[in-house]
């Protein structure tokens, strides 16, 4: 008898004869020449946990993934691998190891959810050789070891402390670039010198202000 979610195939010196679904079945032929060979089609979930990777900045990037597939060739599965699950494991190993090196960390982290789309077409493709169908291979963790972590948020405290000291040099040029403008204009015009003058005077109270008109060198 053949239970649900598997299927027997019934091969005779060698050779497949059939593939049989759940249920019970009456097998012809002498036992000695027979083999029957059962395969379990359910859905199945393949896990990486943890594998430390290099993305396109940093290495040591810890990436976890996944696989859920099921076996849809059960003459492939069995003829095509001596381990068919390792070689799957294999193929998202190398497709998750190249998504991650593919990007800066920040990518990684960013595109994490959207994984899926790049991941399950190239595993699919390896796997369909095995008789296995793919539905969806993804990441399901990135993290950083502490000693990483530690030593990016420094980087990144440096390049913000840099942009801030950038910030207030460029705020001094630009008051000094001010200064030297109303200098200019005041030593060009005398008149508007005399004028500020005066306006910052009256707002003193009780100020006295004297302003001579014309050049005093002359009668």
């Amino acid at each position: 008898m053949v239970r649900e979610g598997c299927r027997a195939v019934v091969r005779y010196d060698g050779r497949v004869v059939a593939v049989l679904g759940a249920g019970r079945h009456r097998l012809r032929g002498r036992w000695h020449r027979r083999t029957v060979e059962v395969v379990d089609v359910r859905d199945q979930l393949l896990v990486l946990t943890g594998q430390e990777l290099a993305a396109a900045d940093v290495p040591g990037v810890r990436v976890s993934a996944s696989a859920r597939w099921a076996v849809t060739d059960p003459v492939a599965f069995l003829d095509a691998s001596a381990d068919p699950v390792a070689e799957l494991r294999m193929a998202l190993q190398l497709a998750v190891r190249d998504w991650a090196a593919s990007a800066p960390l920040a990518g990684l982290l960013a595109e994490r959810p959207a994984a899926a789309q790049v991941l399950t077409p190239r595993v699919a493709a390896e796997a369909a050789r095995l008789g296995v169908t793919v539905a969806e291979a993804s990441v399901r963790d990135v993290s950083v070891p502490g000693e990483l972590r530690r030593a990016l948020l420094a980087t990144a405290t440096a390049v913000q402390e840099g942009q801030a000291a950038l910030e207030r040099a460029r705020g001094e040029v630009a008051a000094t670039r001010a200064l030297a403008n109303a200098a200019r204009v005041l030593a060009e015009n005398p008149a508007l010198l005399q004028l500020r003058t005066v306006q910052e005077a009256a707002k003193g109270m009780g100020s006295k202000v004297v302003v001579r008109v014309g050049d005093p060198t002359t009668s």
